[in-house]
């Protein structure tokens, strides 16, 4: 009769263990879901929400090409422990129709009193690098606003990133300008958030 207990309570440990998604195939259902932009020159991005109210973004980009390139984002801050995608922007129309493009600026680290590195990010064939990112860290120039604001309606969002080389060239990493830079442009997928 134990035995009997027993070995019920194990089956239904077993099943229910099997029946939780494993944090693998979570990740991977995830990556499979993402929407993607065209590939240029093997390189491709997408762009995503991670909330429910469309506040924060996700940037991904992947390697799809047949060969490992490296991505300059932006620039890095102290040695790195700053990591400022400032090459990145947003082309944002919104519910009204109005169109413009937003650069990303952190606000936190408006003001630079120190060294700066290029933000050098590997990228091997089959690869992917992932962003989180704010609309609060965008901003227009043309139109003075300091982020994205998502208006009543269907908002509709892509971004777009422009390959450069290395520009910040320090003293003591001066072979960093001989790096292999993809220096092309990609956008990403449409993303529409409705408010």
């Amino acid at each position: 009769m134990k035995i009997s207990v027993v070995v019920i309570l194990i089956a239904a440990v077993c099943t229910s263990i099997s029946l939780q998604p494993s944090s693998a195939s979570t990740s991977r259902r995830t990556v499979d879901n993402l929407q993607w932009g065209q590939p240029s020159d093997g390189v491709q991005v997408s762009l995503s929400s991670t909330d429910s109210n469309g506040s924060s973004l996700q940037v991904a980009f992947r390697n799809v090409g047949d060969h490992d390139v490296t991505l300059n984002l932006g620039s890095m801050m102290a040695n790195g422990k700053v990591q400022l995608p400032n090459d990145i922007n947003i082309n944002f129309t919104d519910a009204q129709g109005w169109t413009r493009v937003f650069k990303f600026g952190d606000k936190k680290h408006s003001f630079v009193a120190g060294r700066l590195d290029d933000y050098v990010v590997p990228l091997r064939v089959g690869s992917m690098y992932t962003l989180k990112l704010a609309l609060d860290q965008f901003w227009c120039h043309e139109s003075k606003e300091f982020e994205i604001r998502l208006l009543p309606g269907k908002n509709r969002l892509t971004a777009q990133f422009h390959g450069n080389g290395a520009r910040l060239v320090n003293l003591d990493m001066p072979a960093i300008k001989l790096m292999n830079f993809w220096l092309g442009s990609v956008e990403s997928n449409t993303l529409t958030i409705e408010r």
